[in-house]
């Protein structure tokens, strides 16, 4: 019986010692189990060993008195899961060939498909890069002939504005052009106030010519409907058909714009 308690007993205490010993170690859940199965395994042989020894008591002594029954090996539980541990094992899934080839392939596709969106946005911008030079080419066309219009328009406008002036100064022109035809000077004294006279219109006269404005020549030239209007028309031996014979009042234009047509006398042939 001594013998049998001591067997016992250490069964016991070698199940209770590996359970501690397998609950202390920092490892994954699956050795966990492992461990656990060898110590129940360990027990069943225990508990195997202790029945036979039983049985041999009994058929030494058969007239003992009958022993309550052992209870039963408590299981150990199961050792808790380490995360540390899972965090490893993840670790090293998350490192095996097999994952990071996978892993490859996914972003192989995401990088194409960054390539191809990429390409599109390409064809996008460049469309409307387009689109957007030929409007600017539009717009700066319709500026530039804005702008050439405006001056065009300004400087018409000055234009305007000079032959304006020029046509009020006109008939004082023609009273200083009467007054120096009518002129007959007789003597130094009437010669020199012709001469100022004169040195007077040459100045007005190049003050003028500084506005734009010229003298139409018409004795000599041929009739121009543009320039020239006709009061009368003679017989002529000394002109051609058709060409100014006689002035009757100059006419006058100013940068090329005609202030008055000059009023001429055209012979018939």
């Amino acid at each position: 019986m001594a013998i049998f308690q001591s067997r016992v007993f250490a069964a016991l205490l070698l199940i209770s010692s590996t359970a501690s010993f397998t609950a202390l170690l920092p490892r994954p859940a699956c050795r966990h189990q492992c461990a656990l199965q060898t110590v129940r395994a360990l027990g069943r042989s225990a508990a195997l060993a202790m029945a036979d020894e039983g049985d041999e008591t009994r058929d030494e002594a058969p007239a003992a008195e009958p022993q309550p029954e052992d209870p039963p090996t408590a299981e150990a539980d199961p050792a808790p899961v380490d995360d540390d541990a899972e965090d490893e094992d993840d670790g090293d899934l998350l490192s095996t060939p097999a994952f990071l080839k996978q892993k490859l392939k996914v972003l192989e596709k995401e990088m194409a498909d960054a390539e191809a969106r990429l390409e599109e946005a390409k064809g996008e911008a460049e469309e409307v890069g387009e689109e957007w030079a030929q409007k600017r080419a539009r717009l700066q066309g319709d500026f530039d002939n804005f702008r050439a219009r405006h001056v065009n328009q300004t400087l018409e406008a000055q234009l305007d504005a000079r032959i304006k002036v020029l046509t009020e100064f006109l008939p004082v022109l023609d009273n200083f052009d009467r007054a120096r035809a009518s002129i007959s000077p007789a003597g130094d004294a009437e010669d020199s106030v012709n001469a100022q006279y004169e040195q007077l219109h040459d100045a007005l006269m190049t003050s003028l010519g500084e506005l734009g404005m010229e003298r139409i020549d018409a004795v000599g030239q041929e009739f121009d409907y543009n320039t020239h209007m006709a009061i009368q028309q003679m017989p002529s031996d000394e002109f051609e058909e058709n060409h100014v014979m006689s002035e009757l009042q100059p006419g006058y234009t100013c940068n090329g714009k005609l202030v008055r047509a000059a009023y001429v006398i055209v012979s018939s042939g």
